[in-house]
Parts: C-alpha cells; structure tokens; sequence
C-alpha cells in the first residue's frame, strides 16, 4: 500500500493533484478550444490530450478521495451509534464538496463580460470584440487557495489523524468501573460489629 493504512496522508495527496496538476489540464483544454475555434474549428491532439487528461485524472483523485474519506469515518465512527454518527459525518462531508460547485458558476456568471459583436447583415461577417471570460482567473485563484489551504490545514489533518480511537468514541452505554473499596479477606462491616459484640460478652 503506498500510504500505509493512513487514509487522510491519501486524501491529502490527492487533493494536491487536484488543485495543481488537474488544474492544468482544464486550462490547457479551454486554451485549446478557443484556439480550434479560431481555427475553424480544427480539434488538434492538444485539445484531445487535455480533454483524456483532465476527465481521467478528476476522477482518479475524486475516487481516492472518497475511498480515505470513508475508509477514516468507518474506521473511527463509535458502534454504539454507528448509523447516526456515520450519517453525520458523510453529511458534513457531501455538504463541503457541493456547494463551492454553485459559488463557482455563480461567479463566473457574474464575472464574465460578453464581448461585443457587431456585422453579419446581409451576409456579412461577423466582429466580435472585448469581452473577458472569469473561468482563468477564478481557476488560478481558487488553485492558490487550495495550495494555501493545504498549506494551513496539512498540521491539523495530520493531528486528526494521529488521534487515538477512543477520542471519537460517545462513551454511550458504557458502564462506569467500580473500584471494590473492601479487601479480599477483611470481615464486612456487619460482620465486624457481630465479632466486636462478641468479645465485649
């Protein structure tokens, strides 16, 4: 096993592909496209090879992600209330990983400006100028973020990983010890009482 039984040392590893390398491949990819499109159209072997690079690796990291994040809930969730407690956790999970996707288009949305167009009648061509796409600028900004994120969080995942067991366990149902206060071989106190009795007779 490459990471050694350590599931979150995965998850973390992943993640830095993720915010570098498969970062890469999309902004290759979109590059490619605007320039086949300024080439008539023309996919060339660049826009391919982004396209397999990027699908493939986001999936290989969104898989290796997913199998650690389950593999350290199953491996830390308290029998005592294994259901509801890997319920919240996947909960908490699946809500960190949807969200940003609607923040995301929402500011592209926002941030991109439409270029201006102007010909085409009677046949004419068509001139479009100005405009700015936000899908670089938002890539390269949340690729920072992730590097800084990674950066700043690395120390506490590695201390939630280095947690024993028990410190995620509910204590539920568990009986607390009772220490048996009276020794082994000592008459009980009521027995003490009946052999005091006994000799003051």
């Amino acid at each position: 096993k490459i990471w050694h039984g350590a599931p979150l040392t995965q998850f973390l590893s992943a993640y830095q592909f993720r915010v570098t390398i498969v970062a890469l491949f999309d902004v290759a990819m979109l590059h490619s496209v605007r320039t086949s499109t300024l080439n008539g159209g023309h996919r060339t072997a660049t826009f391919w090879t982004a396209v397999i690079g990027s699908t493939a690796l986001q999936a290989i990291v969104h898989s290796l992600q997913f199998n650690a994040q389950m593999t350290f809930f199953a491996s830390r969730v308290d029998p005592a209330i294994g259901g509801s407690y890997m319920t919240l956790l996947n909960t908490a999970a699946n809500l960190g990983g949807t969200w940003p996707a609607s923040v995301v288009m929402l500011l592209i949305g926002r941030l991109t400006v439409p270029p201006d167009c102007s010909g085409g009648g009677d046949g004419g061509e068509v001139v479009c100028t100005g405009g700015r796409d936000a899908y670089f600028p938002l890539q390269l900004a949340f690729s920072i973020l992730g590097c800084v994120w990674i950066l700043v969080m690395k120390k506490h995942v590695t201390h939630l990983a280095g947690l024993p067991e028990d410190a995620w366990k509910t204590h539920i149902g568990e009986a607390t010890p009772q220490t048996n206060e009276i020794e082994i071989g000592e008459p009980k106190p009521k027995e003490k009482k009946r052999t005091e009795s006994s000799k003051t007779k």
